[in-house]
């Protein structure tokens, strides 16, 4: 297994700003991003999972959606795997150009595989597609507290996640802290309104609130990372099968 280490990162190896396409070009004054999943009853109730589909918004206008979010998976995947199922996520702006892709291989989802490689949850972030910046990785170093470690393309950690011992998923609030170097830069926060949508599960929105003035690209990477933390822990419980 590949060691990582955690480094200071050379501010020249980040794009200049004006290199972003409209849709990135934006997170450089945003300090929360709200990301709203779309879901209907049927999809709930019926067991029946459509691909994912996601608008994001600056979560302190709620005004037009600056990204949206399109899944891309196997049918099958989505039906016999639930949350546990590999995917693309493309992330288009308002023009439909394409400006972030997130790949999530398949894992096995029991964590008792002989392999260990086998079990480990990551996902790959791509900006632009098909250039690799980052990715999120789980972190076993504790077996009961869960946890995450983000990584650079050369395999220095760039930020934690870290949950509650005792994180409580269904119908409660849940807050999520990402630190760098052990200082919190962010973190991501689940609200639960609580009402009947956030128990039957045809709801499902977060939001990643920015404690520090980041880098574009960091806001990009933390953004990407945060689907994985979606799949694997708010949309899991708000199913009523798998």
């Amino acid at each position: 297994m590949t060691a990582v280490t955690t480094q200071p990162r050379d501010e020249k190896l980040l794009p200049p700003i004006t290199e972003l396409p409209p849709g990135l070009k934006e997170l450089q004054n945003i300090t929360e991003i709200k990301i709203h999943q779309h879901l209907d009853s049927t999809e709930v109730f019926c067991c029946w999972q459509r691909p994912a589909r996601y608008s994001l918004y600056d979560g302190t206008k709620e005004e037009e959606h600056f990204l949206y979010a399109q899944e891309v998976s196997e049918c099958y995947a989505r039906q016999c795997l639930g949350a546990n199922r590999g995917f693309v996520m493309k992330l288009s702006n308002a023009d439909q150009q394409e400006v972030l892709r997130l790949q999530r291989p398949l894992r096995c989802p029991c964590g008792i595989c002989w392999w260990w490689c086998c079990c480990i949850q990551e996902l790959n972030i791509e900006s632009p597609p098909g250039t690799h910046i980052a990715t999120i990785s789980e972190d076993r170093s504790f077996c009961c507290c869960p946890g995450y470690y983000i990584t650079s393309d050369d395999d220095r950690i760039l930020f934690r996640i870290s949950f509650s011992c005792f994180l409580c998923k269904l119908c409660a609030s849940v807050s999520i802290q990402i630190t760098e170097r052990g200082e919190p830069v962010a973190e991501i926060t689940k609200n639960c309104s609580g009402n009947c949508k956030d128990f039957c599960g045809t709801e499902n929105e977060y939001t990643i609130k920015f404690l520090k003035d980041l880098h574009v690209q960091d806001k990009i990477i933390i953004l990407g990372s945060s689907f994985l933390i979606d799949y694997n822990f708010f949309e899991r419980q708000q199913r009523t099968c798998c």
